[in-house]
């Protein structure tokens, strides 16, 4: 529950199993939802996380390619999909929520609405070059869909964006690791076997089982 139904506090579940430190207060970053400064925390993954976040309504702003490190450190490393469990969770985040277009905390320029792997339903702020604003309680939604496939969900819009955008083909089609074709329900995923990935593709297996192993 985002609220005590007791006392009305909003309660902190985003980051309820994550390891943090109060880092203090940055008068120099408002927060986009109440204004009020955003303090800076430092996440326990390796490496060091540093993010801002709202003590108040607890939204947190990550700057490009945070927030994936986040996701990545809390989920299972292997990449597989789930389409039931994906299912359910579309259905539990489908709202309508009023559409506000906030400020970035660094720029104070307005931000545009993402709505984040370009499937998973939970919209942020962003900032085209600072960031993203996500709002209290949605990291932990975006942390079950990533961990229900999510993550390979993302992996192909944004090699589908790349594609559109520089107009390479390169990691813009995906297969099992086990060699077979098509888009199952539950599987094990990664990039294209050419040649030309393979070095890559060890390579990211190798960060993947070292970062396994650290924790």
């Amino acid at each position: 529950m985002k609220y005590c139904p007791y006392c009305g506090v909003r309660q902190d579940i985003d980051l309820r199993q994550v390891n943090f430190h109060d880092l203090g207060e940055d008068e120099k970053l408002p927060c986009p939802v109440c204004t009020t400064p955003l303090r800076v925390i430092e996440i326990d993954i390796e490496p060091k996380l540093r993010i801002e976040r709202c003590n108040t309504c607890l939204g947190m702003f990550f700057n490009p390619g945070e927030l994936e490190a986040l996701l990545d450190s809390q989920t299972n490393p292997l990449v597989w999909l789930d389409r039931v469990q994906l299912n359910q969770l579309a259905e539990e985040f489908a709202h309508d929520p009023e559409v506000v277009y906030r400020k970035c905390p660094m720029c104070a320029e307005r931000m545009s609405r993402l709505n984040f792997g370009g499937r998973s339903g939970v919209i942020l702020d962003s900032c085209g070059t600072h960031g993203v604003w996500m709002e209290g309680s949605e990291l932990r939604r975006l942390m079950e869909w990533w961990h229900a496939g999510g993550r390979l969900i993302y992996q192909q819009h944004e090699a589908e964006r790349a594609k559109q955008l520089y107009g390479h083909s390169d990691g813009a089609k995906w297969r099992r690791l086990d060699g077979s074709g098509g888009l199952s329900d539950i599987g094990t995923w990664g990039p294209p076997a050419e040649a030309s990935d393979k070095v890559a593709l060890w390579v990211a297996a190798l960060a993947l089982v070292a970062r396994f192993l650290m924790r």
